[in-house]
């Protein structure tokens, strides 16, 4: 049986990158400083690759036991 496999899209990796933004400011995260930095930091880095163009197209992720 070959893995699952789950494509995103720049609009799909966009989408995310507004979830990550909305985690990182919650105040259900307050105390966990490091999360919060940690999904800031990742949703600014995929939004500067959205804005310089990458990726071109979708990406093809291969979902293994542990989700991906």
């Amino acid at each position: 049986m070959s893995p699952a496999k789950v494509h995103f899209t720049r609009a799909n990796i966009g989408e995310l990158c507004e979830r990550m933004e909305a985690r990182g400011t919650s105040r259900m995260l307050h105390d966990r400083p490091e999360l919060c930095c940690d999904l800031l930091s990742g949703a600014a880095i995929l939004r500067w690759m959205l804005d310089q163009g990458m990726p071109v197209s979708s990406i093809e992720l291969e979902v293994n036991s542990n989700g991906y």
